[in-house]
């Protein structure tokens, strides 16, 4: 809530325009130039800043003196419009300000000059054809829409007063920057990236039904068959000549929408804030494409990051299994050396009768050597596609999926390894036995068992 003197309000709106004023209280420029209107404080008219800009005589209408001394102090609440980004309040106020500079043409209201703007506005052709030709309804509202087609909701005798109301529009819209644009579904206002829909409607006029003679009968006889339904509607709604802009876009925002004429001013008068309010509309919707891309951008981000989690904590786990399987083995290994130092111990006939298992241990610990090699690890590793480089970490991360597909079970494997070919194919244990020569081939045929 702002507290300000009428005097002080006075200077305000007299040193620049009524939109910077607005948007330093957080209202529209329509709703100070009420507050103003209320308070008897005359406000510069149309044109007086391009005046000045230019050089030219612009007349200060001066204060008048009051003896209600309730008027000289004002409070101005601040609206939705402080709520809406910066960005977005200041986009309205530059607007009105081009549109102030470059100075807005007057509207045609001459029968002859309205009909020669018509007739150039080859844009609005459709338009024109297709609601030429619509039926009214039952209500007295023809409509128009379609392919290159300004939605509308008017009644027959509104026709040319809409056309040269969105003739005056577009003229307008285009000294903002705005050009139209037909879409697939009506003809749109556009500029750079942005296009903005709109229509034109019509107010009803709403009345109390008067009920005919043939629903107050309809209704007598329901009375009699114990039915107190109503037969007629409770209003009727006919045009009223009021007619509105309506803007189709950002329907869930702090943003004006819809221009209507009122007592005063008419929607010809409002014009120019509707086309402020389409650069409003405009940056709002750039401020609401950059959040939902900052938005996707941290989606995609924050899914990166989990897949990198989760590909890195599933490598380290087939890491972790790899490191596991040697260590078995290498326990496994400690174990056999324990007992065939025990064993080795025995003496004469004891050590006769034990030779067998100290050659299946010794045996043992040569398998358990040649997996835990460098050689047969790296190559177990690589089958198992186990990557414990850093290089190779990093590399894969990024890789979707790598991790959640079908991957080889992690574990040691014997190796036949062919230097000329510099090919090497994993074999059985009992394979590798025989290449290294530690059991005779018929032994391997036979389970391990001489005959």
């Amino acid at each position: 809530m702002h507290t300000v003197s009428r005097e002080e309000l006075y200077e305000q709106v007299w040193s620049q325009p009524m939109t910077k004023v607005a948007a330093e209280y957080g209202v529209t420029d329509t709703a100070l130039k009420k507050i103003c209107d209320r308070h008897k404080i005359p406000t510069p008219e149309r044109g007086y800043w391009a005046k000045l800009e230019h050089g030219k005589l612009a007349r200060k209408r001066p204060l008048p003196n009051l003896t209600d001394s309730d008027l000289d102090r004002i409070q101005i609440a601040g609206g939705a419009a402080q709520r809406l980004p910066e960005d977005v309040r200041k986009a309205r106020t530059d607007a009105r300000e081009r549109l102030e500079l470059l100075g807005a043409p007057e509207l045609a209201t001459a029968p002859a000059e309205a009909e020669t703007e018509l007739k150039d506005a080859s844009i609005l052709g459709a338009t024109r054809r297709s609601i030429a030709r619509a039926r009214p309804n039952d209500q007295g509202f023809a409509t128009a829409q379609g392919r290159g087609i300004v939605p509308l909701k008017i009644a027959p005798t509104s026709i040319d007063r809409a056309l040269r109301i969105l003739t005056q529009f577009f003229s307008l819209a285009e000294i903002g920057g705005y050009r139209p644009k037909i879409s697939e579904t009506s003809l749109v206002l556009a500029k750079e990236d942005v296009s903005i829909a709109f229509g034109l409607e019509e107010h009803p006029l709403k009345t109390l039904h008067q009920p005919t003679a043939a629903e107050l009968k309809r209704r007598d006889d329901n009375l009699r068959w114990g039915s107190s339904r109503p037969t007629w509607p409770k209003y009727d709604y006919s045009p009223s000549g009021r007619l509105a802009i309506v803007i189709y876009a950002n329907s869930r925002s702090d943003l004006r929408r819809r221009y209507s004429d009122g007592k005063t001013p008419s929607i010809e008068a409002m014009l120019p804030a509707v086309v402020a309010g389409l650069a409003e509309h405009a940056t709002l919707i750039k401020e609401r494409r950059r959040a939902d891309e900052e938005r996707e951008r941290l989606r995609r981000e924050v899914e990166t990051r989990r897949r990198r989690e989760e590909a890195f904590n599933a490598r380290e786990k087939r890491c972790m299994e790899f490191i596991d399987a040697i260590h078995e083995q290498l326990v496994q290994r400690s174990k056999l050396s324990k007992v065939l130092t025990h064993v080795e111990s025995f003496t004469g006939d004891e050590a006769r009768l034990a030779s067998t298992i100290s050659a299946w241990m010794r045996l043992r610990i040569q398998q358990v050597d040649a997996l835990t090699s460098p050689q047969f690890l790296d190559l177990s590793a690589r089958l198992a596609k186990v990557d414990f480089g850093e290089a190779a970490r990093e590399s894969s991360v990024d890789e979707p999926g790598r991790y959640f597909g079908f991957l080889p079970a992690v574990r040691l494997h014997f190796w036949s390894i062919d230097e000329n070919k510099e090919l090497a194919s994993s074999i059985t244990a009992i394979q590798w036995a025989v290449q290294a020569g530690l059991v005779l081939a018929t032994q391997a045929d036979n389970g391990g068992q001489e005959d």
